[in-house]
Formats: C-alpha cells, structure tokens, sequence
C-alpha cells in the first residue's frame, strides 16, 4: 500500500497527521475519478490505457476514507476482469467509443449531459461560476478544457485541487477556508447532477460498465463527501 495512505497501525498518530492524510485520501479519490470521466479527446483520457494502476490507487485511497465497505469494490472487480480480457489499448477504445456515444454526439446535442451546464434544470451561469471559484483559488484550466470548465472531469479535478492544498497545510483558518469551499462546491457544481447521470447511464444498454461503474462510485463519493465537509 501507498505509504502516503496508510492509515492503520499509527497508534502515536496525531489527529492533525490523521486529518493530513484523510484530506490526501480525498484529493487521491478525485484525482483517478476525474482521469477516468475525462472525454476521450484529451490527452488525459489515456487513463483507460492504465486503467488497472489508477483504479488500484482509488481502492487503496477509499479504504482508507472508508470503514463501511468499498465504493470502488465493483468499479476495481470490472478492471481486473476487462485487464485478463482484453488489451489496455482495446478497453480504451471500447470505453471510449461508449464515452463519445453517450456524452460527444447526436443531432441535438449529446444523448446525456457530463457537462454541468447542460445537465436537466441546470443553473444558467454555471459555467461562469466555477470559473469565477477557478480564478479565486489559482486553479489554471488547460487549453482543452478551457472553453468547458463545468466538464464533470474538471468539477472533480478542480476537487482534488482543493483536497490536496488542504492536506498541505498546516494553517487551520485556511483548512476550514478550504473546506467549507469544497463544501459549496460539492453542493452547488456536482451533488444535485451526478446521481442522476449516474442513474441515466446505469439504464443505458450501450454504457460500457467500467462507465457505469465509475459514474456509481462517483455518485456515492461524493454524497458523503458532502455529509463529511458538513462536520
């Protein structure tokens, strides 16, 4: 296991270094979910080509965030099984042409929205305000994605962004500044869209289950991520 998330068998653990490396745990969660929701087109999508190494990294990160069972226990059993399979370079284009089916095509748009902006009932200044919580914490959007900063991949990357600060740091006003962002953000840019992504694609004969998959572990993640930035 990753030294950087090892949580057990620490009995002189302080609960500052506890917290550390739950914030780390956290950011670790966002950072492999957002690689593996990103479009096919960018170059980060080569996740796929790996999927096996960054969906061992989320079990490794959700166990030591969770005590109640694993969220990413399907989403690792359908890697392991697709890696024994098929070829890395077959399970990317599998996953990516279901990917750009779903969410790149159609005569009115995609089938589904990845995209906040175009999710059902959505906020219309969505995209001008996470790129207003982008410009307030120095967060820098490449090229690719900078005409579509509400891109599920972005909200989550832009998560693990703000994770990852807070386990730096050692200033306990900026950790509850960063968290109670994380907080807003969660709630305002992913909770009230992702689960019914999720459930949409879980209906949809023609998603790949490592999409599938993904996108449940997403939902769950994120709804106690919200309850835990609550506390």
């Amino acid at each position: 296991m990753n030294a950087a998330l090892d949580t057990h068998d620490k009995p002189d653990a302080s609960p500052e270094s506890d917290a550390k490396l739950i914030a780390l745990a956290r950011a670790e969660m966002y950072a492999g979910l957002s690689r593996l929701l990103a479009s096919p087109e960018q170059a980060v999508a080569t996740a796929w080509l790996d999927h096996v190494t960054i969906i061992e990294r989320l079990l490794m990160a959700d166990e030591a965030l969770s005590a109640e069972g694993s969220r990413i226990a399907e989403l690792f059993a359908l890697s392991q099984a697709a890696d024994l399979e098929h070829s890395a370079e077959d399970v990317a284009a599998l996953v990516g042409a279901s990917y750009g089916a779903l969410f790149e095509v159609g005569d009115r748009g995609p089938p589904l929205a990845i995209r906040e902006e175009l999710a059902p009932n959505a906020n219309a200044a969505a995209k001008e305000e996470v790129a207003r919580f982008y410009e307030h914490f120095g967060y820098r959007l490449g090229d690719d994605y900078a005409w579509r900063p509400d891109h599920l991949s972005v909200l989550l990357e832009f998560m693990h962004f703000l994770s990852w600060h807070e386990s730096q740091s050692n200033d306990a006003a900026l950790i509850a500044g960063l968290r109670a962002a994380q907080r807003d953000f969660c709630q305002r840019h992913l909770v009230w869209w992702v689960g019914d992504l999720a459930d949409k694609v879980a209906a949809r004969s023609d998603a790949h289950p490592l999409l599938q998959a993904s996108l449940r572990a997403t939902k769950d993640f994120i709804a106690v991520e919200l309850q835990s930035l609550g506390d």
